[in-house]
């Protein structure tokens, strides 16, 4: 009698073990979302994805990153920070209505931004419940398809970045394919068909009703603009979690034909390019693959922006290449991303003009300089860091020069940074403009580097260094 009381304890103390949740699985929705408790141990033979996307671990993931995405509210204005409270008071109707298949998402925001080259790129914003859903639909789609994509595509895949793509299309020049097809397609998230999607999500996932229905009715939710509603037929507006999945899924079709043909290619979302060793089969293979994405894919092809050129005269995410040796390529920053950048740093020191200059610096500048420098460390830029410090130093001494206003302030001020009498007079009423004397002699003495370090600013040199250094360690 005692050894079987012994053993119904042991036996308890075993389950109340297990109801104990580390710290670390403290759920952030905090029991916004309920879920029957059988659901979160249980593993059926072969789940349903509708029951996989409604798991706790699954929508506690994905409302983590909805949250720490942060981004801009939908067309109901509900912002992130009231995510939680919303899900707390309506998640058991949203469950019934997604278990069901009768959910229905609200309309996207529409919002129109230019492109840095010419042109406009249209979002879609949804409201935030829906990327709430759209991202924990995501993260079970993800893994069917993640296996089969291609091993040449790098876009909105999990552990690959565009440095990857650009370093692969490098070993391509190296192996001796130095003449590329630059396919750029036209409008591609807006030109997408949706039956061609579906019956291609719908092969992959068989008798997954409910997840077909949700998925089609976020392809066909409407776009609201100023207060207008339009329908939409085809396309799948970037702005939402699961736009670049459906994206890569109806591009696998190019990726494998293209490997079927035993050619290289890079691709990076929408941005392919081939790699081939002649201009003649450039231009044989891009009319062939022009065809292929015209009539089988039902897409459009930028006959303007698509070239058959050398690697070295075009630009592939924001990089390009130089000849390093006869049989190295080097990556190199395209100049039109250095353009942009000098011209964001224009926009940005004419709005920092009456601020103080290191509040403007760490709030604004640096931000963006180092999120710039983040993206482009790989390429070899040795030079061009020098004169890119040296360029936003000098703007920097132009908002100084030109707060001071008055020519006696001028000259009060560089004598407090160390002039002499003399060269502090000299320069202070020298009738020069602003930009003139912001990279004068005068400037750069009262004002050297060592000033700019001081204060905070983000210095490329010095990132670089420290870059090659961690590498090398």
């Amino acid at each position: 009698m005692n050894q079987q009381s012994e053993a119904e304890k042991k036996m308890q103390r075993s389950s109340s073990s297990r109801e104990v949740k580390p710290p670390e699985e403290e759920m952030a929705l905090d029991g916004a979302v309920a879920v029957d408790r059988i659901k979160k141990g249980w593993n059926p033979p072969e789940p349903r994805l509708i029951d996989k996307l409604l798991t706790i671990d699954n929508l506690n993931e994905a409302f983590i990153k909805v949250v720490d995405n942060k981004g801009a509210a939908g067309v109901d204005g509900m912002e992130v920070g009231d995510l939680k409270l919303f899900l707390r008071k309506n998640w058991q109707t949203i469950e019934q209505a997604l278990k069901q298949g009768t959910y229905k998402p609200q309309p996207v925001k529409k919002v129109e931004i230019p492109k840095p080259e010419g042109g406009i790129r249209m979002l879609g914003i949804p409201t935030v419940v829906d990327r709430f859903i759209q991202q924990a639909l995501l993260q079970v789609l993800t893994p069917i398809w993640e296996p089969t994509f291609s091993d040449n595509s790098f876009g909105f895949r999990p552990g690959r970045k565009a440095i990857d793509a650009v370093k692969r299309a490098k070993e391509y020049q190296e192996e001796g394919y130095r003449i590329v097809i630059d396919m750029d397609l036209s409008k591609f998230f807006d030109e997408i068909p949706h039956d061609r999607l579906m019956s291609k999500i719908m092969l992959k996932t068989p008798g997954e009703r409910e997840i077909h229905k949700l998925i089609h009715r976020y392809l066909t939710a409407g776009m609201v603009k100023d207060g207008k509603l339009e329908a939409r037929l085809k396309g799948t507006p970037q702005g939402g979690p699961l736009s670049p999945l459906l994206s890569n899924i109806v591009l696998d079709e190019l990726d494998k034909e293209l490997e079927n043909r035993g050619h290289r290619f890079c691709r990076y979302a929408d941005d392919c390019n081939v790699y081939v060793k002649t201009r003649r089969a450039g231009e044989r293979a891009f009319d062939s693959i022009q065809n292929f994405i015209e009539k089988k894919m039902k897409l459009k092809v930028n006959k303007e922006k698509s070239k058959v050129d050398r690697p070295v005269n075009r630009k592939f995410l924001g990089f390009s290449f130089y000849y390093k040796k006869k049989t190295t390529m080097g990556i190199r920053v395209a100049p039109k991303s250095v353009t942009r950048l000098k011209e964001a740093i224009k926009d940005l020191c004419q709005q920092g003009r009456g601020r103080n200059l290191p509040v403007f610096i760490f709030s604004k500048l640096n931000p963006v300089i180092r999120g710039w420098f983040n993206y482009y460390r790989h390429a070899d830029m040795k030079m061009l860091t020098k004169d890119l410090d040296e360029w936003i130093r000098h703007r920097l001494r132009n908002i100084l020069w030109r707060q001071w206003k008055r020519n006696w302030t001028r000259f009060t001020n560089l004598r407090k940074a160390g002039l002499s009498e003399e060269h502090a007079a000299r320069s202070a009423f020298n009738q020069r403009g602003p930009w003139f004397n912001s990279g004068a002699s005068h400037m750069n003495l009262a004002f050297p580097k060592k000033y700019f370090d001081e204060i905070g600013l983000f210095s490329f040199v010095d990132a670089l260094k420290a870059f090659h250094a961690k590498a090398e360690a």
